[in-house]
């Protein structure tokens, strides 16, 4: 006959409870973890593991960036917590998307914002996309345009431009994320945005931010004052190839 642990079973309780009065935003992240599991290792330390799985994978969001073969290779996990654990990051997007998505009917900056970082959040991998709007910046629609690894991806303006052609858009929000955790631009990002500006403004549209998200934090192109630089210079350039450049006298 299988027995309880009630030195276990109580401290349970007072978890619950402390999340119950206080919520889970008053817990440690190897507490989140330890909760998490109650589910799944009923008697089980699963304080213990929490702080082993931590130890492994370096953080709360580096245990739930890990797939669940490599979770299962921690001392007792099992296998039910380790594709719990794997699927919790999609299963927020899924949450996000879907609050996100009934709020689309409202244009505006914020909203896509929010949008666009419920589509980001959480990723162990760069991925870009866009959005297209309308004059009124109203949603028309969403395209994933690149995929890459952890710490870089490779765009190609084209597909952007080809993107915004497809849809008619009037203006174009991008996003990207960094999920080595700087929400700041590197050099190859300030140059992409110059380039899709000065790309999309020879089509008539409108590159009105580029975003960049890590975790619940961003970086705004547009907010920074850099994309009104861009496009300053680009319309200098559009100016010199239209009227042209006299070498000599």
């Amino acid at each position: 006959m299988a027995t309880k642990d009630v030195k276990h079973d109580g401290h349970r309780d007072r978890m619950r409870e402390r999340i119950l009065t206080s919520g889970i935003s008053s817990l440690q992240s190897h507490e989140i973890l330890e909760y998490l599991l109650y589910a799944f290792i009923p008697r089980k330390n699963t304080n213990d593991i929490a702080h082993a799985l931590i130890e492994k994978f370096g953080s709360l969001s580096g245990v739930l960036n890990a797939d669940a073969k490599a979770l299962l290779e921690v001392d007792g996990m099992t296998k039910n917590a380790a594709i719990f654990l794997a699927t919790l990051p999609e299963i927020s997007r899924a949450y996000l998307k879907e609050i996100n998505t009934n709020k689309m009917s409202l244009s505006g900056r914020g909203v896509v914002r929010e949008f666009l970082g419920s589509k980001l959040y959480g990723l162990p991998y760069e991925q870009v996309v866009a959005v297209a709007l309308d004059s009124k910046d109203g949603f028309i629609a969403l395209e994933k345009i690149a995929k890459g690894d952890g710490s870089s991806v490779k765009i190609e303006v084209r597909e952007i431009v080809d993107f915004a052609l497809k849809h008619n858009a009037v203006n174009i929000v991008l996003a990207h994320n960094h999920p080595s955790g700087q929400t700041s631009p590197s050099q190859a990002d300030v140059d992409l945005t110059a380039e899709v500006a000065y790309t999309l403004g020879t089509i008539g549209v409108n590159l009105e931010d580029h975003l960049i998200f890590c975790g619940s934090k961003f970086y705004s192109f547009a907010d920074s004052g850099r994309l009104s630089k861009i496009a300053a210079v680009n319309q200098t350039l559009t100016k010199t190839f239209k009227e042209g450049i006299t070498l000599y006298d």
